[in-house]
């Protein structure tokens, strides 16, 4: 049996004082606990995407279908004229099929965040598993989706004859950035949602909402008060960005991806320190 001063345990102080008086060891903490939680997160994602396709005929792709019915529902009203879209600089087709792909992701990564939390609850009040590991678990599979999705892309993009550039790559960050953005909003929303199912319903809502606010089905429109509206949709330019990098090979408009961008990076480290702060009195609350 190892003795108390045996160095390779790990010893762990517990304190009344509030974690906030302390912002070095918090982060410090925050980055340990990333690193602890990398194994147990790809555990966690192998799990979820068994679970999610053992029983399912179509398997995986029902990550395919979604993007696609949306596409082609969208290309239907347009060619009928029932909704007044005007035109799109590309292939109307290719415009909803990568803006609605992108949407997907971003979409996506507001969700998982909470649902992993959700799932691994009744093991974190048993025992101090890692809190970050459904953060990365989440993360994983975003980068899951994005996988499948860029060969969605590709095929789509030969399919319509577009001329492809390397400068196509570069849409990667930028999915990345919204991958980024999307998992930010749903570790914000961890505490609440855990605590309140309201918020979990909540998020679908605003969600579709917000989809009607991005120019994912139609150009920017560019009269008041709808134009105004897209463009502090901080979703905007990243999603523009990025479709213009696979479709044209350029950024038209870099400065909101960049403020956005390092928006991203600055909120994502603050919603990280306060989900270290607010998750054991989560717990606390669901275990009681």
């Amino acid at each position: 049996m190892s003795s108390p001063s045996d160095p390779s345990l790990k010893v762990t102080h517990y304190s009344s004082e509030a974690k906030l008086r302390h912002p070095v060891a918090l982060l410090k903490g925050i980055a340990e606990g990333m690193m602890e939680s990398r194994e147990l997160a790809w555990q966690l994602f192998l799990r979820d995407i068994r679970q999610r396709y053992r029983q399912s005929v179509l398997g995986i792709l029902w990550v395919i279908i979604p993007p696609l019915v949306t596409t082609l529902i969208f290309i239907f009203l347009n060619e009928r004229k029932i909704l007044n879209i005007a035109e799109t600089d590309i292939p109307y087709p290719i415009y909803v099929m990568i803006g609605t792909l992108l949407w997907q992701l971003f979409s996506e990564s507001v969700s998982t965040p909470l649902k992993q939390f959700e799932s691994c609850t009744p093991i974190m009040i048993k025992i101090n598993m890692p809190r970050e590991a459904p953060i990365l678990s989440s993360l994983l599979q975003m980068l899951f989706l994005l996988m499948i999705q860029s060969l969605m892309a590709l095929a789509a993009i030969l399919y319509f004859d577009i001329t492809f550039t390397w400068a196509a790559l570069l849409a990667f960050p930028l999915a990345l950035m919204m991958i980024l953005m999307g998992t930010v909003a749903g570790v914000l929303l961890i505490p609440l949602g855990a605590l309140y199912k309201d918020v979990g319903e909540s998020v679908g809502i605003l969600l579709r909402f917000l989809f009607f606010l991005t120019p994912i089905v139609y150009p920017p429109p560019e009269s008041w008060p709808y134009s105004l509206l897209v463009q502090w949709n901080p979703v905007t330019p990243l999603l523009m960005g990025a479709r213009d990098l696979i479709t044209k090979g350029v950024v038209v408009d870099i400065v909101p991806v960049l403020v956005v961008s390092g928006g991203v990076v600055v909120v994502g480290l603050l919603s990280l320190v306060f989900f270290r702060v607010a998750v054991p009195i989560v717990l606390e609350r669901l275990g009681s």
